[in-house]
């Protein structure tokens, strides 16, 4: 009996204790999302006549992830090949396998890739400097750099030019390197007087320098002149991209039927003339390579660029070799010739499938399409064109036929294009009776017949940007290329000289105007190349975005195309 009591009053007590037992809110908190900072660091910067024997202190605001501060730790000039890192709590200690250089002025960097335990960056990259001697050196350059994926972390390394001695990032140190901060700004400064190449390279491998193939990289578009009268240079910006390394080359041919061959490459090819395509293929029978198979008609595959479809006259049944050449990839490198030719069976099966509409630029019921738009049809296969064009039909909502000319890009891809802008807020209507269209070899296609009805938009939908683009190089030579883009749309515009431009007939939204001067006459812009050295183009971002409404156009957004002949006059 007592023990149930005792048992009894333990319960109590027990319960007691758990009600009386103060309630404290869930352990946690908000997310740590503060970056870190740098709360002390010795030497202090500034300081001058800094010992040769000298250790670096950092401390941190809190615990730091080591490997990304060690990863994001630069100085400049490097004093040893050998850098140690010891870390206690917050602190960091850095020496070095050999002392530092007599009246030298050194630059530490901790650039933006090194982050805390809770992964929170440094919102900058943190520079200081000091000197052995009784001066520091006190050169600047910033600017931007635009990458696509994301520019933050990435390198931009300064290569000091001493009696014209070419550096290759592939296989020596910069002088001197700086991270950009998360929109891609970077600011690398303390930089000795001298001339100076830049890149801009997403170190990947982290070896600081550049891996062709591996790397993005950004070329200046000139070298960079500091000196005691020119001791800061800004906008030098940079483009990513990542070189192409590898050669075109032939990876399979394949006899779709007795006429039609299709052949692949690795990648997409340059455009061609494909009037004459003897300049570019040759097929023979593989056991007699006099023996010729002739190409009547080639061209590109306009949704897939690494296809390239041959017209022949009739195959036999036996292995052919197709061999080509002259070909180039879209970054102009050529043939790899070791994988310049293949064998492939030839085909007797004629051609009895019936072509298809694999894309049209205009569905049936919609609207709100603009009065300049074009109709382009895709075909399977290559078509006989003028059963097409003797079959178009293009009405408005009246029943009036609508005059235009046809633009064959290659025998399968065509395009409408009306004599005159369409009117607004109208309907259209296009018929293909498809029966009685044919592909080259006289199938016709699967369905009995298209129509598509349309709308056109109304005019106060459409809106405008206009403004002036002017060129500091007054020895600037090509083409300006404009672009303005929006989530949904993009449109370019071509001008010869500086001068006004204006993107008209736009749809509204918030654009983004990009240019750049087209001093090579390619058509596209030019990057620049590591080595052997070529700077890049000139290029300029406009740096407000530019909201736009119905109606409202957006005048006064002018350009300036920085000069960057800082070089040439300083050579003079």
């Amino acid at each position: 009996m007592k023990n149930q009591i005792k048992s009894i009053l333990s319960l109590i007590l027990l319960i007691l204790v758990f009600a009386c037992a103060k309630q404290m809110p869930p352990r946690g908190g908000p997310e740590d999302k503060t970056p870190p900072v740098i709360v002390n660091i010795s030497p202090v910067p500034g300081a001058t006549n800094v010992p040769t024997d000298t250790k670096i202190e950092i401390t941190f605001s809190e615990r730091m992830s080591s490997k990304t501060v060690e990863e994001a730790f630069f100085i400049s000039p490097l004093p040893a090949e050998d850098i140690f890192f010891k870390w206690r709590n917050k602190k960091l200690r850095i020496e070095f396998s050999d002392t530092l250089k007599t009246n030298r002025t050194y630059v530490l960097t901790i650039g933006t890739k090194a982050s805390d335990m809770r992964n929170n960056k440094l919102a900058d990259s943190y520079s200081l400097a000091f000197s052995t001697g009784e001066k520091i050196d006190d050169g600047q350059i910033s600017g931007t750099v635009y990458d696509p994926a994301g520019a933050e972390g990435t390198l931009v390394c300064a290569y000091q030019l001493i009696n014209d001695i070419e550096p290759n990032p592939e296989e020596v140190f910069a002088d001197y390197y700086t991270q950009c901060n998360q929109q891609g700004v970077y600011n690398l400064m303390y930089a000795a007087p001298g001339r100076y190449r830049l890149f801009a390279i997403n170190d990947r491998d982290g070896d600081r320098k550049y891996t062709l193939g591996l790397d993005a990289v950004g070329v200046a578009g000139t070298e960079v002149l500091l000196s005691p009268e020119n001791k800061s240079v800004s906008d030098i910006c940079f483009q990513m991209s990542v070189e192409d390394t590898v050669l075109l080359f032939l990876k399979s041919a394949y006899s779709i039927d007795r006429s039609k061959i299709d052949i692949r490459f690795n990648e997409a090819v340059k455009k061609f003339n494909n009037d004459q395509p003897e300049n570019y293929f040759r097929i023979t029978a593989e056991s007699d390579s006099s023996e010729f198979l002739e190409i009547i008609n080639c061209y590109l595959d306009s949704r897939d660029l690494s296809v390239v479809h041959l017209i022949t006259e009739d195959q036999s049944e036996i292995p052919y070799n197709i061999r080509v050449f002259n070909l180039f990839d879209r970054n102009g490198l050529g043939l790899d010739t070791t994988y310049d030719s293949i064998v492939f069976d030839g085909s007797a099966m004629p051609d009895t499938i019936k072509p298809s509409i694999v894309f049209q630029s205009l569905s049936d019921s919609t609207s709100d399409i603009k009065p300049d738009s074009a109709f382009q049809v895709i075909f399977s296969e290559a078509m006989n064109k003028i059963s097409f064009e003797n079959n178009f039909v293009f009405t408005n909502q009246n029943n009036d036929t609508i005059a235009g000319n046809f633009q064959w890009k290659n025998p399968t891809d065509v395009a409408f294009i009306p004599d005159s802008i369409l009117s607004y807020k109208t309907g259209y209507q296009i018929t293909i009776p498809v029966d009685s269209i044919k592909d080259s070899f006289g199938n016709s296609l699967k369905d009995s017949i298209l129509s598509i009805y349309f709308e056109t938009l109304s005019e106060d939908t459409l809106t405008s940007i206009s403004g002036n683009i002017a060129d500091e190089d007054t020895n600037g030579i090509g083409k300006i290329f404009l672009y303005a883009a929006s989530n949904q749309n993009k449109y370019a515009r071509i001008i010869d000289k500086p001068g006004s431009y204006l993107f008209d007939k736009i749809f509204p939204g918030i654009y983004t105007i990009y240019a750049f001067r087209d001093a090579d006459s390619n058509g596209v812009y030019s990057y620049g190349k590591v080595q052997p050295y070529v700077p890049s183009e000139r290029f300029v971002f406009y740096s407000d975005s530019i909201k736009v409404r119905s109606k409202w156009s957006s005048d006064g957004n002018d350009i300036i195309l920085k000069s960057q002949n800082q070089i040439n006059q300083y050579k003079n």
